[in-house]
């Protein structure tokens, strides 16, 4: 059955399990806000395709998250500032443009089991990855993406890594669309390994560099 919600295209991707924090500053999400306050609904998150957040004329991808409203501050000039964490995954059937923001028809989306030994190796697998992978950014001066343990449910397992990845929104996206654990965590496994080979060629430029400059 479809259901109508209000929409809100941000450059990034907002996985399930996962919190952001949001600024609403614009006249029409602010509306979009009172509406969903007063109706006591939320609303969900759809990373832009093409076009910018602010302005308008953004135009999203068809799968989004449903933001779950954690934390909600309301600002003397009418805006908000937000936590939220992803709850389920939709995809949009059809657009409507009568309100001042953009709402969606939309259904939710489900993963789709697979063999527990198959989720369970993917997971080892993309755990030692990702220690690997946190490991080379700490090596190239860059934050860690995630300073704590790591989750044993491979669910959330897929969606942090996902999350955490630093890759560019399309790569983010065509994750969230991904409809299973299991595909997921392998699909986390191949971004993990090209980036570990990009990082790689990073430091060994950077030790380079570094010989270089202490010679002259």
């Amino acid at each position: 059955m479809a259901i109508e919600v209000p929409l809100f295209p941000l450059g990034t991707v907002l996985f399930p399990h996962m919190p952001m924090s949001l600024h609403i500053f614009e006249e029409r999400y602010k509306t979009m806000m009172r509406d969903c306050r007063r109706a006591s609904t939320t609303f969900g998150i759809v990373a832009i395709r093409t076009g910018q957040e602010t302005g308008g004329g953004a135009v999203p991808y068809e799968v989004g998250t449903l933001a779950q409203l954690d934390e909600i501050e309301e600002l003397p000039d009418g805006g908000y500032n937000l936590v939220v964490v992803g709850a389920s995954r939709f995809h949009i059937d059809a657009f409507s443009y009568q309100k001042p923001y953009l709402v969606g028809s939309v259904h939710y989306l489900q993963d789709i089991p697979a063999p527990a030994d198959d989720t369970e190796r993917l997971a080892a697998a993309v755990t030692s990855a990702f220690r690997g992978y946190a490991g080379q950014l700490r090596g190239i001066g860059q934050e860690d993406p995630f300073e704590f343990g790591l989750p044993s449910d491979p669910e959330l397992l897929s969606y942090l890594v996902a999350a955490a990845m630093q890759v560019e929104t399309a790569q983010r996206q065509r994750l969230l669309e991904i409809d299973g654990t299991a595909e997921r965590l392998a699909a986390c496994l191949r971004l993990l390994r090209r980036e570990a080979a990009l990082l790689d060629r990073m430091l060994v430029r950077s030790k380079d560099h570094a010989g270089t400059s202490s010679l002259n």
